[in-house]
């Protein structure tokens, strides 16, 4: 069930893409599904997919920008994001874009992002290309953090995956704090990452055995 705030922000885009004739199908499709009419929405979005799916590359690209950096606004982006347009038209374009301007790193970040192939090394060549890139940054510290949650959750019972390969994710995730400003943000996730750090070392001292944990 989609979030009050996610069906207002559809009807706002709408009336904004709207205004671009090109884009008046999309616009329906933002408008039926802000309005809680799901069948007939996806039915304007397959519309508008069959045309902008032959649209030029640099047609393409333009609405694909504007539509990922909308995204951003949307508690769940697959609202405005549903899988058929992803796998139909913004995840081709992204690919393309990133074959054809390889040397950029926002292609590489929005692949990663969409959680294509293996997200995490799209993420980190963005990085590399643009070590500005704050969004890259913390999602990369925000998926370790994650991941190496779940791998805890069961404590003190047993431990999932190898707490060692945690304690190296836990490195990376401290090294690329120090290449942000440190701000509140910054400052509670070091915390978060100085206690799951300790819970990953106490395992490894009090099961020194390789292999003495739970893989599931």
């Amino acid at each position: 069930m989609p979030y009050n705030r996610d069906l207002d922000e559809l009807m706002r885009l709408a009336v904004e893409v709207n205004l671009r004739p090109q884009y008046r199908i999309f616009a329906e499709f933002a408008e039926l599904r802000g309005q809680g009419v799901r069948r007939g929405a996806l039915d304007k979005l397959r519309c508008f997919l069959d045309l902008a799916t032959f649209w030029p590359f640099p047609e393409r690209l333009v609405f694909v920008r504007w539509l990922l950096e909308k995204s951003r606004k949307f508690s769940d982006s697959s609202i405005v994001l549903p899988q058929v347009a992803r796998e139909r038209l913004v995840v081709p374009t992204v690919r393309e874009w990133s074959e054809a301007n390889s040397a950029e790193a926002e292609p590489w970040l929005w692949l990663g992002l969409l959680r294509c192939d293996r997200p995490a090394r799209h993420l980190e060549r963005a990085l590399a290309l643009d070590p500005s890139c704050d969004l890259a940054r913390k999602t990369l510290i925000e998926w370790i953090i994650s991941d190496i949650k779940y791998n805890q959750h069961h404590l003190p019972q047993f431990y999932i995956y190898d707490p060692r390969g945690d304690l190296k994710d836990l490195d990376q995730a401290e090294s690329l704090i120090e290449g942000r400003a440190i701000d509140e943000w910054a400052t509670e996730v070091q915390r978060e990452i100085t206690e799951l750090r300790r819970l990953a070392a106490q395992w490894v001292i009090d099961h020194p055995r390789p292999g003495d944990f739970a893989v599931h």
